[in-house]
């Protein structure tokens, strides 16, 4: 199979057969678009991502799109005898360039290549008119663990109680206005300033986390779900069960994510804020969890992010810790300055007898630039008391005043740590240790990102090809 693709109107190309009427003009958009893209897989060296490009596209040009097995057989030559559903490779390899799709064109203009779920082909997709995002499935519960799956009719109950708490506040907003008016803006804070002044949609986003199921060996029962940092995807987990085939008897895809009941409280304190943002401009306030955040969103409306460092996904992390003077340690209990070498680290992972003892945990906080001039703020804790604490700093227009003085106004972005005292789940007070401009003027062209992150095991390019 050739590596390179021609033209729409080079007759020797063996995709170069007529379509259906109509459809001349999306094959040229489609070949276009597609020339542009192969380059940036390209610049990641990675043989297979160009060879199942190449090939999808030809088959895409052919209006044949391929089966799973056609893919091993063809554009990896794994050989006929491989067996589908129990060999991951085409699933792996979709999954890295369907990220890989999303991250190169996050900033190009007009109709985007993407790979359909569900389907192996290349399809141009136009930019959202005005399309909603959908709300995540909520998991309420005390110390961050999933719930039991035989009482899933929970979940449910859990997302109609988010929906309809998000509507009361909405509507409560409006009928408070005249309170609210007298109260001191956060719209005039360094946090909220950027984003309140601008026009667009306002997004919020909410960390949440991928389970899968788990059958413990010589036991009757449904599967205990089980949440790994590393695995936040099925194709993760088709990653993880290829280097360990002897646990795919106990292992499977539940094909569940859930939110922690600490990012739902911690909306409802948020909300106070962006009732004020947004109730005499008339934007649009939309939720969804950050594992639905595509490019076009980012694109297309301001970003608040809601949840913990390690729920932040790619498409906010990766820019945000290009801009940041801070790195992950080896778990996102800990944040190091890049500059002085010291380290944040969190107790919340301790395991202390006396509950009464008061731990040690980090929120943080960050506004930033997006990639077409929309903003982002980031609300978030390395624990769960720690984002609980940012988010009622985050609407308290006289917690945040401190951070106007300590760092300058301005559409280039900031970031501050504040240290969190907790008893058990509770936090207590926060103390701003930090807060300092963030280096963004580049971050949206940076190819790859500033370090490897403590779930970058099963992620993306992170495997050898």
């Amino acid at each position: 199979m050739q590596n390179e693709f021609a033209s729409p109107e080079d007759p020797s190309d063996p995709a170069h057969k007529p379509l259906k009427t109509g459809q001349d003009d999306r094959r040229e958009l489609l070949t276009v678009q597609a020339r542009r893209v192969r380059a940036t897989i390209g610049t990641k060296r990675s043989d297979k991502l160009l060879r199942l490009f190449d090939f999808l596209l030809a088959r895409t040009l052919e209006g044949r799109p391929p089966s799973e097995m056609e893919i091993a057989n063809e554009a990896f030559s794994i050989g006929p005898t491989v067996d589908g559903p129990q060999d991951a490779t085409v699933r792996v390899y979709v999954h890295r360039l369907r990220k890989s799709l999303e991250l190169s064109q996050a900033d190009m203009a007009g109709p985007r290549l993407f790979i359909p779920k569900g389907e192996y082909a290349l399809m141009l997709e136009e930019e959202p008119e005005d399309a909603g995002p959908v709300a995540a499935e909520v998991v309420p519960d005390a110390d961050g663990k999933p719930q039991d799956p035989r009482r899933r009719w929970w979940w449910f109950v859990g997302l109609v109680v988010a929906g309809l708490a998000l509507n009361a506040l909405v509507w409560w907003g409006y009928a408070r206005r005249d309170v609210a008016a007298e109260a001191p803006a956060v719209v005039a804070t360094t946090l909220w300033g950027p984003l309140a002044t601008d026009s667009r949609p306002v997004t919020v986003v909410m960390g949440d986390y991928y389970l899968y199921g788990e059958k413990p060996d010589g036991e009757a029962g449904a599967p205990r779900l089980i949440r790994n940092p590393a695995i936040n995807a099925r194709e993760d987990l088709d990653l993880y069960l290829m280097a360990r085939p002897e646990e795919r008897a106990r292992i499977t895809d539940s094909d569940k994510r859930y939110v922690p009941s600490s990012a739902v409280a911690a909306l409802g304190d948020v909300y106070k804020a962006l009732r004020d943002i947004t109730r005499t401009s008339g934007r649009k306030l939309s939720l969804l969890p950050v594992s639905q955040l595509t490019p076009d969103i980012l694109k297309s409306s301001d970003i608040v992010y809601i949840g913990q460092l390690g729920g932040l996904g790619t498409l906010l992390r990766n820019p945000l810790f290009q801009a940041s003077g801070f790195q992950v340690g080896e778990t996102y209990d800990e944040l190091i300055d890049s500059a002085s070498g010291r380290r944040f680290r969190s107790d919340g992972g301790l395991v202390l007898a006396d509950e009464r003892m008061a731990r040690r945990d980090f929120g943080y906080l960050a506004s930033l630039p997006g990639p077409s001039g929309n903003h982002i703020v980031v609300i978030a804790g390395t624990r769960d008391p720690a984002l609980r604490q940012m988010a009622e700093y985050a609407a308290n227009p006289a917690k945040l005043a401190a951070l106007n003085g300590a760092v300058p106004g301005g559409r280039h972005g900031f970031e501050a740590l504040y240290q969190v005292r907790t008893l058990g789940s509770l936090n207590v007070n926060g103390q701003l240790l930090l807060a300092r401009p963030l280096r963004s003027g580049d971050i949206w062209d940076m190819s790859k990102p500033s370090q490897r992150f403590p779930n970058d095991d099963f992620e993306g390019d992170g495997a050898a090809n």
